[in-house]
Formats: structure tokens, C-alpha cells, sequence
């Protein structure tokens, strides 16, 4: 009998599985996510004879390596204690303990109509209001909530900015083996960070990585989120709105060359038909956040989705200067480092609510002669 499933039948009454249709016999599939970042494995648990899963479980590809899971299991917690309850929209934690030499992490699984490519191009508006909704749902109750004295993640206090602006920018920088445009780049990157320091900003429940296979339309109309290994519960606003509307733009373009990427990105946010324009608007007006706010945080999306995908291919091994060549090269060919270049190329031009495109500040300037 293969390991997984003897855990599940020896601790099928400790965990209630019965709750969950598991009161009988019980199968698996097992899936190996195939991109280079990834941490884990999934096994996805059935009632034997269903087709739509009951559990999913994660275990880590190495042995010394749960800490991914450790923060997804503390997330889930959260989340529900944010509620009250447990919430539909998001897995509720069945258990995360050792499983022989690793751990396991086990929860519900959620199941609707996937908000991937090919829905997403066919109910584009559907899909977005969803996902505002949800959004200002979510993260309006936690930005009301206060910080703690530690940070939940285990993280050492600091403050927002530090924590989520100055850290991944200074990551970067030093890790990073720039070259003199990248160098022009990441000056004017900060130009528009530098900004967010002074303004007082909610912190928020932010997911991380908004987008297909982890978004869900529930067959009660909610929208189903999972995969919270990345999530931070004291984030940064805006930012997962802008990833999910950069998937959409990609998706509705079939985008798949760069070239092509780009120009579903420059469709969806910049020139005066910019169509995801009214959903940031909605967004910003349900948590107060000012225009002023909003480039600077558009820029710092792309730059901390760089620098998660850098630390993720570094975490199996001892971060060391230089930065191996084949990584950098990989990630110069990814579609993020594309669109956070062209995010800060055009930051100037991008408008908010009727507000007027900015003057091009002096790192911007070089940038576009550098160019």
C-alpha cells in the first residue's frame, strides 16, 4: 500500500476524514509541478470512484525543506481566524505534521469551473469583478487589523516598507549581476519605491500569485483561491491585483513570444483605453488607496515577483556571489523580467482615474536614453 494513503486510513479518525466523503475506500493522483521555482509535490486525494478530489496533500521535495509548507499551514490558519470560521473560499487545514522523514501538510480541496485561459477570454469582465470583489473582501478586513509584535512568518520585525520594498529591492541589487541598463533600470525602479515610505498604507492578507491553476469559481458563485505557500498577511496592497490582470491581458492575447506579452500589457494598463484601468479604480476605492499610490505600486509588483522567482531557484542552495551564470540567464529569458522592464520603462505614462500621465523623472530620463 503506497505510504500516503496508510497515513490517511491510520489517522483517518484522528483527522475526521469522514467529514470530508473519506469514510471509505480511497485513491490518489499524484502530480509533480514541472516549473524550475517549484519547492514540492501534490497528491491529490479521491473517495474511491469520484472524479472530483476530496484532500490535496503537499510534501516537500527534500527532507530539510518544509518551511514553505510551514508558512502555507500558518496562512491557512489565519485566514480562518480572520473569518471566524472556515471559509469556503480558501482550503481549510486538515493537518500539517511529519509524514516518515519530511512533513505533510494536508487540506481540503476546492473545486468549481478554473479560471484558465480559455474562460478567462470568454467571461474577461466575470472574471475580474470576481477577483475585485474577492480581493476587497479579503484584504479590507485584515488591513484593519493590527500588526503584530512579530511578524507572523517568523520574519524579524521591521516595518512594511523595509520588509516588502527596501529588502527585495536590496536583494536584487546585491545579488543580482546587472549590467549597465540594468543598473539604469533598477535607479529609476526606486525612484518610484522611494514613495511609498511616506505614504501610510494598509498592510493586507496578499496572496502572492493570483492567477491560473490557483483561482476557482465555486459552484456557490464565490471565487475559490489556493496555493497560500507564498502568501504574506501583512502585504502590500494592489500588488495581486495587478498580477491577476497582467494573466488576464496574457491570456486573452494567446501571448506566448514576448513581443506579444508585451503588447497585451500595454493594452490592459497604459494609453487612454487602458481596459484594466476600472478594476484597479474599484479596487483602490474599496481600500482608500490613493492614485498617488498606485504606479509605485505597480513597479514594485513586478520587481518583488522578480526577486520571489530569484529566491526560490536559490533556496536550494547557499545563496554565494557571483549569482551562477545559467540563473541569471534564465531569468533575463523569463516573461516577469520582461514586464518589469517595460513596467518601469513606461511607469511615467501610466494614468489612474482620470489622473494625467507623470513627467519623466531624471533615472526614467537616462533610462529611455540608455535605450
Amino acid at each position: 500500500m503506497n505510504a500516503l494513503l496508510a497515513y490517511l486510513y491510520d489517522n483517518r479518525e484522528r483527522l475526521q476524514l469522514e467529514r470530508y466523503g473519506l469514510d471509505g475506500e480511497m485513491a490518489y493522483t499524484l502530480l509533480t509541478p514541472r516549473f524550475r521555482a517549484s519547492s514540492h509535490v501534490i497528491f491529490l486525494i479521491f473517495a474511491q470512484g469520484q472524479s472530483t478530489p476530496a484532500l490535496v496533500a503537499k510534501a516537500p521535495r527534500l527532507t530539510d525543506r518544509p518551511t514553505r509548507l510551514e508558512q502555507e499551514a500558518a496562512n491557512l490558519r489565519m485566514l480562518q481566524t480572520l473569518r471566524g470560521r472556515e471559509w469556503a473560499s480558501v482550503p481549510a487545514l486538515v493537518a500539517f505534521e511529519p509524514f516518515h522523514d519530511r512533513a505533510i501538510l494536508v487540506e481540503t480541496a476546492l473545486a468549481g469551473q478554473p479560471l484558465d485561459p480559455a474562460f478567462v477570454r470568454r467571461a474577461r469582465s466575470r472574471s475580474c469583478t470576481a477577483v475585485v470583489d474577492w480581493l476587497a473582501e479579503v484584504q479590507w478586513p485584515a488591513a484593519r487589523l493590527s500588526a503584530p509584535a512579530g511578524q507572523p512568518t517568523g520574519q524579524p520585525e521591521m516595518g512594511l516598507f523595509a520588509r516588502l520594498v527596501e529588502a527585495p529591492y536590496r536583494y536584487f541589487a546585491e545579488r543580482f549581476p546587472l549590467t549597465g541598463e540594468e543598473e539604469t533600470l533598477l535607479q529609476a525602479t526606486w525612484t518610484w519605491l522611494a514613495q511609498l515610505a511616506e505614504m501610510a498604507l494598509p498592510p493586507v492578507f496578499e496572496h502572492g500569485d493570483l492567477s491560473h491553476p490557483n483561482l476557482f469559481l465555486l459552484q456557490n458563485g464565490e471565487l475559490g483561491v489556493v496555493d497560500w505557500e507564498t502568501a504574506q498577511p501583512y502585504g502590500m496592497p494592489a500588488c495581486d491585483l495587478f498580477f491577476f490582470l497582467t494573466y488576464v491581458a496574457l491570456a486573452q492575447a494567446k501571448a506566448r513570444r514576448t513581443d506579444q506579452m508585451l503588447a497585451s500589457f500595454r493594452a490592459a494598463f497604459f494609453g487612454d483605453q487602458a481596459w484594466a484601468r476600472p478594476y484597479v479604480a474599484r479596487y483602490a476605492q474599496r481600500l482608500h488607496l490613493p492614485d498617488r499610490a498606485l504606479t509605485p505600486l505597480f513597479v514594485l509588483c513586478w520587481l518583488r515577483t522578480l526577486v520571489s522567482l530569484l529566491t526560490r531557484l536559490e533556496q536550494d542552495s547557499a545563496a554565494a556571489a557571483p549569482l551562477p551564470a545559467g540563473t541569471a540567464a534564465w531569468l533575463r529569458a523569463n516573461r516577469f523580467y520582461a514586464l518589469w522592464k517595460e513596467a518601469v520603462t513606461h511607469a511615467p505614462q501610466l494614468a489612474w482615474s482620470g489622473e494625467q500621465p507623470r513627467r519623466w523623472s531624471q533615472a526614467a530620463s537616462g533610462l529611455a536614453a540608455a535605450k
